[in-house]
């Protein structure tokens, strides 16, 4: 219900950052608190998973009653929450065989503080250090859950997947051995491991969820990449481009609102921060700027976009979830803003 909760009241804030944005914590708290607390206090891992599964599935369809674009990549969503599932529910079936009856209460010591963490994470980024946050398998599966709903699916959160399924094998074994001493050093020893494994295999950083977002200052925006991307994002970007080929809003007949759609690619990540994405999506702008655009026509139709942002429809910022791009409604004024700012420097690219 707390997570429910949530969602009904950020559905009602005024902001430009879609619900999809903190996705991924309120999914992964709901799925923790159900699935741990569930198989603890029933003592069984099937229905702390069923419960986490069916919790998932209510949070997301009511996350799209309150206007979530459609899941852009439903099998990666899919995955990450049947393997968080089945990781906090083998933790759960520990703390049941561990202390019985009293386990329940464990789930619930354990969910409230991993909860509070990641919650005051999301809403203030940089609160807590990166290598706290790395030991917190809540954390994994927001990351693994948030990458699929606003980023490229399961390939970017490779490692807190296999952290995830990792640690619900290592519980499991556990929980058969417990009465023994040594699983718990082995317990604790793949912890620390795993914890390794995401942080030295960062999934990419998820867009902020900000709820305020100022209009860019003039001639600022967030820098072009230089570099090459990492893998991760390599691989985030190439699914953007194929989306694009099938995307509708970069082939509409008026060029010029053809070109708008293509420079939301770069615009709504650059409001979320979507570092490592938004410094090389420009560059894919520019490509595909180049390719759908005629050449001779091109510079004039950027210099027509960045003298008159306010002009045409930005309606195509809705449907970037198509692209595994985050969404972007409310005000349309500080998108408009940086379409503008990247029309200008894009004309020569």
């Amino acid at each position: 219900m707390a997570p429910a909760l949530a969602m009904l009241l950020l559905a009602d804030v005024p902001a430009p950052a879609p619900l999809a944005l903190v996705g991924g914590p309120i999914l992964a708290v709901g799925l923790m608190g159900v699935g741990m607390i569930g198989a603890a206090a029933a003592g069984r891992l099937w229905i702390g998973v069923l419960l986490a599964l069916l919790a998932g599935a209510v949070l997301i369809l009511l996350a799209h009653m309150l206007g979530m674009p459609p899941l852009p990549n439903p099998f990666s969503t899919v995955l990450a929450l049947i393997i968080a599932s089945i990781s906090f529910s083998a933790r759960g079936t520990l703390f049941a065989r561990t202390v019985a009856a009293k386990g329940w209460w464990i789930a619930v010591s354990v969910v409230s503080g991993e909860a509070t963490m990641l919650l005051t994470a999301s809403a203030w980024p940089g609160l807590w250090p990166d290598w706290l946050l790395v030991l917190l398998p809540a954390q994994w599966a927001s990351v693994a859950i948030q990458t699929a709903l606003t980023g490229s699916g399961t390939r970017a959160a490779s490692g807190a997947l296999l952290a995830l399924a990792g640690t619900a094998g290592v519980t499991l074994l556990v929980a058969r051995l417990w009465r023994r001493g040594w699983p718990y050093l082995l317990m604790f020893s793949a912890w620390l491991g795993l914890s390794a494994v995401v942080w030295h295999w960062p999934s990419p950083r998820m867009p902020r969820a900000d709820l305020a977002i100022a209009a860019a200052p003039a001639r600022h925006i967030a820098p072009i990449a230089v570099t090459a991307p990492d893998p991760a994002t390599a691989s985030a970007l190439a699914r953007v481009q194929r989306q694009i080929a099938k995307w509708p809003a970069a082939q509409v007949p008026d060029l010029t609102q053809r070109a708008r759609n293509l420079l939301l690619i770069a615009a709504v990540p650059d409001l979320y921060d979507s570092e490592p994405l938004q410094s090389h999506l420009p560059l894919l702008v520019a490509t595909e700027l180049k390719a759908r655009l005629p050449a001779d026509q091109r510079a004039a139709i950027l210099a027509a976009i960045a003298d008159d942002p306010a002009a045409g429809s930005v309606a195509a910022r809705e449907t970037l979830p198509a692209l595994g791009l985050p969404a972007n409604v409310g005000d349309e004024a500080p998108v408009r803003n940086r379409m503008g700012l990247y029309a200008s420097r894009l004309r020569g690219k």
